[in-house]
């Protein structure tokens, strides 16, 4: 197959937008005054699936077959270490910024070599800094990614792999949810890499269809009104079924918004492809979509920093200081991609003599999600 060049840059600025949908998550949760008027935003947690989904495509548009294996696992750990590494040490040294009262020293092994997912009901998984659980699913993928890209490289029918890791989730995640307790379903379906690797997967497949020619016959207005319903869809159902205080399994809610996730995805892939700008690829959102890993790893420290200070204030008040905090976060976050993240990983890249590129474009997509 070719190697094809072309930057998709809409897709970087995708990133802030599903990077947003996780902090409105996190800011209903520690701003409970708000919590009624951020509703839609109960299942801003697929956030998550959508940048495992993202990192599959992106990764895969981008490498070539001619890469060695380690120079790639180096690139990987040059751009999402650093900075996770020193969001760890500052909760760390913080303990109110600890995400569980339970972390200990003896969980620091395994956040920083982002296992901490691997091991069931433990409390490792959400130590320190939290959300840092998603970047060991990150790192299993990365692990996985040059055999995954061989294989699907030389496939020739990745429509039918893609449908097989479509009903795989289905099956395993309707299976596990009826047969299992809902702390094992939670742990199986939600935060291990194993499961999860099936999102990376099916952005892996779009990717290479669309390689092989595929170009989506609808919009990008199309696939985001998609979204939006899907949300919408979601948080209906959950206060009718489950009722204003519950909330559908995180199982069923990433399941419904997988298919809008892709629709998103490859229509903002068709509209670079096809020269149109604006939109998701403008300038301001590409430099918000760069700050996007640093957003994710410092917005609940930033919450969990401010949540007393907030206290049971007025919602007038409270909706004045979750405006606050969201502009802080996005500010410190800017100042850590520009201070922190890019200086590291040029260094750490210079290491091995790889030529460094410009980061945070889409041919070096990282999770929030990266």
């Amino acid at each position: 197959m070719p190697t094809i060049r072309i930057q998709l840059n809409s897709l970087t600025g995708l990133r802030f937008f599903a990077a947003m949908a996780v902090v409105l998550y996190h800011l209903r949760i520690y701003v409970p005054q708000i919590s009624d008027g951020l509703a839609v935003f109960g299942y801003g947690f697929t956030g998550v699936s959508f940048f495992f989904v993202l990192s599959g495509f992106v990764l895969t548009w981008s490498h070539r077959s001619d890469v060695h294996s380690g120079r790639f696992y180096w690139n990987r750990f040059a751009r999402i270490w650093p900075l996770h590494v020193l969001t760890m040490i500052v909760s760390i040294w913080t303990p109110l910024l600890s995400a569980t009262t339970s972390a200990t020293f003896s969980a620091v092994p395994f956040v920083v070599t982002l296992t901490q997912a691997w091991i069931p009901g433990s409390p490792f998984l959400t130590s320190f800094n939290g959300v840092s659980w998603s970047l060991s699913c990150e790192a299993f993928f990365y692990l996985l990614f040059p055999l995954l890209f061989r294989k699907l490289d030389g496939h020739r029918s990745v429509a039918r792999i893609a449908g097989g890791v479509v009903a795989a989730l289905a099956l395993a995640g309707l299976s596990l949810s009826a047969f299992t307790s809902i702390s094992v379903a939670d742990y199986l379906l939600g935060t291990m890499p194993l499961y999860r690797l099936a999102e990376f997967i099916l952005g892996m497949c779009l990717a290479t269809v669309m390689k092989r020619g595929w170009r989506p016959r609808f919009r990008l207005v199309h696939a985001v009104g998609l979204s939006a319903i899907s949300m919408v869809v979601l948080t209906t159902v959950s206060v009718i079924f489950m009722g204003p205080s519950g909330g559908l399994p995180v199982i069923c809610a990433n399941l419904v918004m997988i298919p809008s996730f892709l629709a998103v995805i490859s229509a903002s892939a068709g509209r670079d492809l096809s020269g149109t700008s604006g939109g998701p690829a403008s300038r301001a959102l590409a430099r918000l979509g760069q700050w996007s890993f640093a957003l994710y790893l410092v917005h609940e420290l930033v919450l969990r920093l401010v949540r007393p200070l907030i206290g049971e204030r007025p919602v007038e008040d409270a909706w004045t200081a979750a405006a606050i905090l969201i502009v802080a976060s996005i500010a410190l976050s800017g100042l850590l991609h520009e201070f922190v993240e890019k200086p590291a990983e040029k260094w750490l890249r210079s290491r091995r003599g790889s030529k460094m590129k410009p980061p945070a474009t889409p041919a070096e997509v990282h999770h929030p999600g990266e």
